[in-house]
C-alpha cells in the first residue's frame, strides 16, 4: 500500500464512509470523534444566530445530521456548511424563518472572506447611452428572497434584546449582503428590488430594469424608482463599474 492510499484509507474511516480495517479501532474512534466535534464546532460559529434561535440541543441535533450527510470539500473549513441552510429548509418546510436566519448568518460569514473590491461612488456615473448600460457588481454581493421576518429576528439576536415572534411576510421581500471594506453589510429590500438587483445580476441594463420598474409602479414613476435604486446601489457600495452593453 502505498501513502496516497494509505492517506485516503484513514479519511475515509475517520468520516465514517469505511471500516477502520487495519486501523486500531479506539484510535480512530478519537479521531472520528474530533472530526465530528470540529465540524460541529464550525457549524455552530458561523451560524451564531441561527443556534440562539434554535437552542443549542435542537441546534446540535441538525448540526450532526448534516455532518453525518456532508463531507468537507474545501482547503478551507471556513467554506462548510454551504448546504446547511437547504438541509433546514427540509427539516422545517412550516418554519422559513429557520432557515433563512441560517442562510443569512452563512453569507456573512462568506462575504467576511471574499475578494476585495473598491467600489465606485457618484461621480463614475457617467454614460452616453443609459438605456445600454450594465452593471458590474462587487464580488461579494448576493441576496435571497425572504417568507419571514428573519431580519427583524437577526437584528435582535445581534442586539441582545428580545427577538420578535416569526411571521410570514405578506409582500414576500428580501436581503442582500455584501462588504464594504472588512465589513459585512445587510440591507433588507422591498419585492421590486429583489426583482431588479436578480435581473441585474443576470447582465440586464438599465433599459431593462426600467422596463421591470415600469411594471410594478407604472411609467409615471420610473425615473424617480430607478434614481432612488441606482442611489442605493452606489451609497451602499455595490457597484464595481458601468459596463457598455
Amino acid at each position: 500500500m502505498n501513502l496516497d492510499e494509505l492517506q485516503r484509507r484513514f479519511a475515509a474511516s475517520v468520516c465514517g464512509t469505511r471500516e477502520p480495517g487495519d486501523f486500531d479501532t479506539r484510535g480512530m474512534r478519537v479521531y472520528a470523534n474530533n472530526y465530528r466535534g470540529q465540524l460541529v464546532t464550525t457549524l455552530r460559529d458561523i451560524h451564531a444566530k441561527t443556534r440562539l434561535w434554535l437552542g443549542d440541543e435542537t441546534f446540535d441535533i441538525q448540526a450532526e445530521r448534516y455532518v453525518d450527510a456532508h463531507a468537507p470539500s474545501s482547503w478551507t473549513i471556513d467554506a462548510y456548511g454551504h448546504a446547511f441552510p437547504d438541509m433546514l429548509e427540509a427539516a422545517y418546510p412550516k418554519d422559513p424563518d429557520v432557515s433563512e436566519l441560517a442562510w443569512l448568518d452563512g453569507a456573512l460569514h462568506q462575504v467576511f472572506g471574499g475578494a476585495d473590491a473598491q467600489a465606485i461612488d457618484a461621480t463614475a456615473l457617467v454614460a452616453d447611452d443609459w438605456e445600454r448600460i450594465e452593471f458590474v457588481f462587487v464580488p461579494s454581493v448576493r441576496f435571497r428572497r425572504m417568507r419571514s421576518n428573519a431580519v427583524a429576528i437577526w437584528k435582535a439576536l445581534a442586539e441582545e434584546t428580545m427577538p420578535p415572534a416569526s411571521v410570514e411576510l405578506k409582500a414576500m421581500g428580501g436581503v442582500r449582503v455584501w462588504r464594504r471594506g472588512l465589513s459585512p453589510q445587510f440591507a433588507s429590500m422591498e419585492a421590486h428590488e429583489c426583482d431588479c438587483l436578480d435581473l441585474a445580476l443576470t447582465g440586464a441594463t438599465f433599459g431593462e430594469i426600467c422596463q421591470l420598474l415600469g411594471r410594478w409602479h407604472g411609467p409615471g414613476s420610473v425615473a424617480a424608482e430607478a434614481g432612488t435604486l441606482l442611489r442605493a446601489w452606489v451609497g451602499d457600495g455595490l457597484l464595481l463599474r458601468l459596463r457598455q452593453g
